[in-house]
Formats: C-alpha cells, structure tokens, sequence
C-alpha cells in the first residue's frame, strides 16, 4: 500500500465531519519543519556566537514551539549533531556519483576536497558547531559513517594495485578520515586557514598512501608528500 494515499482518522469532530489528514502531508510537514528548525540554527550561527544560539532562539526564528525543536530535532547537540548530518548527507549524494573502481585515487582526493568545501562554504557557522562537538564523530552519532566514502575508494585502490595485497582498506580508508578529522578541528580553532585545512586533509591521504602502497606506486606517494609539505607550511601550519 502506497502510504502517500493512507489517511488518519483524527478523534474530534468539526460538524458532524470526521477531519482526515493524509499521512504523507503530515510527513512532509514535518520534514519542512526539521528543515526550517536546521535552516534557523545556521542562520543564527553566521550572526551570533554558539554561546547565544540557544533552542527557544532557534524557535522563535523557525517560528515553532521549543517543544518542537525538541520533539522533531532534540537537544542542542543533537541539534548541532543535525546540522553536520545534513552536510554529510548531502556529500554523500554527490560523491555516490563517482566510480571508486573506475580511479580510486581520484575518488579518495575528490572526497577530501569535497568534504572539506562543504564546511569552508559556510564557515562561520560550521566553526562553531566542529568546535562544540569535536568534529564530524565517527559514525556512532550520526546517520552516515563517513569513513565508509574513503573506505570504497581504499578497496578500489588495493584491486588496482595501488596498495599492497596484506593491506587493510577499512583501517587505511579510517585513517584517512581521522586525518581530515584532524585538519578540520584545527580549522574549526583557527589553526589552520580554508587552503591548509584542505593541504592537511591531503597530506593524510597521501601519508596513508604512501605507508600502504604497493612498490610500483610508492615512489608516486612520497613525490605528492614532497609536493604538498612545502605548500602545508606556506599555507602557515607548523610556522606558530
């Protein structure tokens, strides 16, 4: 049954006519809700510090009842939690595009160029959320496992040849990700400008290439670490 076409008997009465809603209708207005409550926390970030952005604020400028933000959304950090899922969200429907097998690397560099644009796009408020709540976590609090995007690529790279036939892609395609981890906390704290949070983003690619490539293409590996150390420096990390 197409649930677009139930509908739902409500218990009151207005003139002796039973009120029904469909269930579809209600859905989507709770989607537009959550959106709109999502919408309000980031427009509220780019104007006012996380400190001053408090659920009845959030409220009031997506026009609902706090209990609404509760009941559609939760708490502030899951709030916060909210907002970082819809960006991974959102990336993954954009990278799912991209063939791993067809150029893995190509793949795996796209993904932390990418990911790392996402946040850079509205950095003032994705600042403040990285900085509350640590990062993007591990998958264990948000709906999507970033990792699984590096992972993919990994697993294409070792069936071309690029890594060693004994290497792990899932710890390869983890680490990876705790690198970009990392360059996005320093950027979120300010240590690292938009450029050096992506140079740091691929210099952990390349560092986990390079310690698990296969001979053929680890001479490849560490000329792209050559490249990208003097540009990283440049870009201020490590001067401080």
């Amino acid at each position: 049954m197409n649930p677009l076409n139930l509908v739902i008997t409500l218990s009151f009465v207005t003139s002796q006519e039973i009120v029904v809603i469909p269930s579809g209708l209600r859905e989507r207005n709770k989607v537009k809700r959550q959106q709109a409550i999502l919408d309000s926390t980031l427009v509220l970030l780019r104007q006012f510090p996380l400190a001053d952005v408090s659920i009845e604020r959030i409220a009031a400028h997506a026009e609902v009842s706090p209990a609404t933000v509760y009941n559609l959304v939760g708490s502030r950090d899951q709030l916060l939690h909210a907002c970082i899922d819809r960006v991974i969200d959102r990336l993954v429907d954009a990278l799912v595009r991209i063939d791993p097998d067809a150029d893995p690397i190509a793949a795996a560099t796209a993904i932390v160029e990418h990911s790392a644009d996402a946040f850079i796009a509205d950095q003032r408020a994705y600042r403040a959320i990285i900085g509350a709540i640590g990062g993007t976590g591990t998958g264990s609090r948000l709906a999507v496992d970033p990792a699984q995007l590096q992972i993919a690529a990994m697993r294409g790279a070792q069936h071309h040849g690029l890594l060693r036939a004994d290497a792990d892609p899932a710890s390869i395609g983890r680490q990876i990700y705790l690198s970009y981890n990392g360059a996005l906390l320093a950027w979120a704290g300010g240590l690292l400008t938009d450029d050096g949070f992506r140079l740091a983003a691929l210099h952990g690619l390349w560092t986990a290439l390079a310690a698990n490539a296969s001979d053929a293409y680890r001479e490849e590996c560490v000329a792209r670490l050559g490249r990208l150390g003097p540009q990283l420096t440049a870009a201020g990390w490590g001067t401080a």
